[in-house]
């Protein structure tokens, strides 16, 4: 082989290896065969329901010799068809589930009970658990996931480690750690001390609250001038009693005075302060830090990129507008009720108060 020809030889290899990362691109732009939307499976959303409602659809095949066991008040076991084994029990009574001299059991099977019950302490369930009746947990018990059609009531410092959901109410008594997605199709009650991630319920009451509130804004006297205000570069203070008739969005500080009305929408991209008794009409939102006073009414979504704390008889949303209070941190007050959904995305805490 003369030089030449080795010369060619070399250099079109050099060419095939340069060009072969552009390959699949050259291919594409020439037949444009990617050109149409992705093909998203939408089954999930986002829906904080889904596997609730997944394991729910997994269980119904059970539920006559479920009915079965609670007419004769019975128990059965076996096999679902993915191998894990299951526990029908049809009848008020677990003594199959408590331990042995006080030591903590461990209940490996799927649980799936057909009547009220009411479980002892200390008792781990690493597979879900199905509650056709009321739903009472002992103190300390850690579930993986569990569904009731009725009420279900977590023990003192229990855990929950994936989800739950309750059609009734859910009730967390003091010091439980609620991960995963928490929901109820009426009404969630968490005690002080416990943590949370993600809560979704028509309300939701943190601590010790008044009860049902009504969806009627209290009447605004205003104890000074009525302004319209709109962007700022700097900080911004709004005053007690004032009543703001616009959006607001400000690229520094924000502080709202005790009583002060915002009839729009509000965002700050540094600290936001509310102080006692604020309304805002609209959305609440920071690009840092939040800190919401006592007894205020806030009907837009509520978030903030880092953390949030809001003391103690302020609402979030009403009954007929929920609402979705979000931030990686969040500290809420006892007495604080939320309509529709609070998310903490690292965690949440309810605090108690002195």
């Amino acid at each position: 082989m003369n030089t030449s020809l080795a010369t060619v030889l070399i250099v079109l290899l050099a060419g095939l290896f340069l060009t072969l990362p552009f390959l699949p691109a050259l291919i594409e732009l020439l037949l444009k065969r990617d050109g149409q939307p992705l093909n998203v499976i939408q089954k999930h959303e986002g829906e904080i329901r889904y596997f609730s409602q997944g394991f729910r659809a997994y269980v119904a095949p059970l539920l006559e010799s479920l009915r079965e066991c609670v007419a004769q008040g019975a128990s059965a076991t076996g096999t679902m068809p993915d191998g894990l084994e299951y526990h029908l029990l049809g009848r008020t009574d677990d003594t199959l589930l408590r331990s042995d001299e006080g030591k903590e059991a461990t209940c490996r099977s799927v649980e799936i009970t057909g009547t009220d019950v009411i479980l002892p302490d200390g008792v781990t369930f690493p597979n879900e658990i199905y509650a056709a009746g009321e739903f009472i947990g002992g103190g300390k018990n850690i579930y993986r996931s569990l569904f009731g059609e009725k009420n279900v009531q977590l023990g003192q410092a229990s855990t929950v480690i994936r989800w739950a959901h309750a059609v009734g109410a859910l009730r967390a008594e003091p010091d439980c750690d609620l991960y995963g997605r928490i929901s109820s199709d009426r009404e969630i009650q968490l005690q002080s001390g416990c943590a949370f991630q993600r809560l979704n319920a028509p309300r939701i009451a943190l601590g010790r609250t008044d009860g049902e509130e009504t969806d009627i804004a209290p009447e605004i006297v205003p104890t000074s001038r009525t302004v319209a205000r709109g962007l700022f570069d700097g900080d911004l203070d709004i005053k007690s009693g004032e009543i703001v008739s616009s959006n607001i969005v400000t690229r520094g500080k924000l502080h709202i005075g005790a009583g002060a009305r915002v009839l729009g929408s509000v965002k700050a991209h540094e600290h936001l302060t509310l102080g006692a008794g604020v309304t805002v009409d609209g959305s609440l939102i920071s690009a840092s830090t939040m800190r919401i006073g006592p007894d205020c009414q806030i009907s837009g979504p509520i978030i903030a990129e880092h953390e949030m704390s809001i003391e103690k008889g302020t609402r979030c949303g009403s009954a007929r507008t929920p609402t979705t209070v979000s931030a990686p941190t969040i500290q809420v007050a006892e007495g604080v009720v939320v309509y529709g959904t609070l998310w903490a995305r690292n965690e949440g805490q309810v605090v108690r108060q002195g």
